[in-house]
């Protein structure tokens, strides 16, 4: 199931510097962990986003299903 979703991407922000920036669902499935591209900070955004969320970004990716 992951591998066909691995190239949804989500939005995070970090919660240093306040910049935006785009995650490749696999990265959150296999790494946990990203570093901000403006301040290098490691942030867990999995940890901040609601299973709800997730979940909705995997339905529309699916197409609704």
């Amino acid at each position: 199931m992951g591998d066909d979703l691995d190239d949804i991407l989500a939005q995070a922000d970090c919660p240093r510097c306040g910049r935006e920036f785009s995650i490749r669902y696999r990265t959150l499935r296999l790494e946990r962990t990203v570093d901000c591209p403006g301040c290098g900070e490691t942030i867990r955004p999995i940890d901040d986003t609601p299973i709800g969320l997730v979940q909705k970004l995997i339905d529309e990716a699916r197409g609704g299903a």
